[in-house]
């Protein structure tokens, strides 16, 4: 077995998918800041593998978005990577290898698309053939001499994601508008404006929002997840009275495992507040 045969062995064993891509095209879409930390942090760094980790787990009503439902992605991809570094580490001596899943200097949508995994959606997702857009992206970044990737394909281009956006947040250029974004802005511990909450308000979410998603062609038929994590002891929804007489570092304490407790216990109260106030 040679050494790619034995990359694709470590990675297929958990992931929904893997590619790999030079890192050099992907530098260049990155700025100087960005890919200076790149490149301190994977000295030589030459080639991105790229996974995904597929979360889907059915559409029951709730006000939490999907992805944040199961066990945080970031614990359960650092789980994975971190023993997929050790092993390449093992079976590759000298050579350097780190593990990235969100919190990253690099596109990781760009960089997994690149790699085969997908096409890039206008939402800005990478939209998967199996998994759809319910994925998470994971990178290693390593300085092995490996080659591949290719760019990218567009989607089919509908524009329905664009069209039933609530907060009207993506372009025709693909580019995301934050402040119009009811995903980014449910989380959001700064000051809103009178508009912005109104948006919350008539959502069914307090966190994330899923809409591009659910509307999106791509992901009929998916496929649910193979990762118990994902799809064991979720939580659908936060209710008032769950939070009622949580302390910001009790509410951290009791949603550890969860994504949305990484904003603290504030943002989830506000949203609430602001839906009260609309019924």
């Amino acid at each position: 077995m040679d050494g790619v045969e034995k990359i694709k062995e470590i990675l297929e064993s958990w992931s929904g998918g893997w590619g790999t891509t030079e890192a050099q095209p992907v530098l260049g879409r990155m700025g100087e800041e960005k890919r200076k930390k790149a490149l301190e942090q994977v000295p030589g760094l030459s080639a991105l593998l790229c996974c995904v980790l597929p979360y889907y787990a059915g559409e029951e009503e709730g006000n939490l978005s999907l992805y944040a439902r199961g066990e945080d992605y970031h614990q359960v991809a650092g789980r994975y990577l971190e023993e997929s570094c050790k092993q390449l580490e093992e079976l590759f001596p000298g050579h350097t290898f780190r593990g990235y899943a969100d919190i990253s200097p690099y596109p990781e949508v760009y960089a997994c698309a690149r790699s085969g995994l997908g096409k890039i959606g206008q939402n800005g997702l990478l939209i998967t053939p199996r998994w759809g857009s319910y994925v998470f992206c994971c990178i290693i970044a390593c300085d092995l001499p490996l080659t591949g990737g290719k760019e990218p394909e567009p989607c089919r281009g509908c524009g329905l994601c664009r069209a039933a956006c609530p907060g009207g947040a993506l372009t025709e250029e693909g580019k995301l508008m934050e402040s119009r974004c009811l995903s980014a802005l449910t989380q959001s511990r700064g000051e809103l404006t009178p508009w912005q909450e109104d948006l919350i308000a008539r959502s069914k979410r307090i966190w994330g929002c899923d809409i591009c998603q659910q509307v999106c062609p791509e992901n009929k038929g998916v496929k649910t997840s193979y990762i118990a994590e994902f799809t064991e002891n979720i939580t659908k929804s936060i209710e008032k009275q769950d939070l009622e007489g949580l302390s910001d570092r009790a509410f951290r304490k009791k949603y550890a495992q969860k994504a949305f407790s990484f904003r603290g216990i504030k943002p989830l109260k506000r949203n609430l507040e602001l839906k009260e106030k609309q019924e």
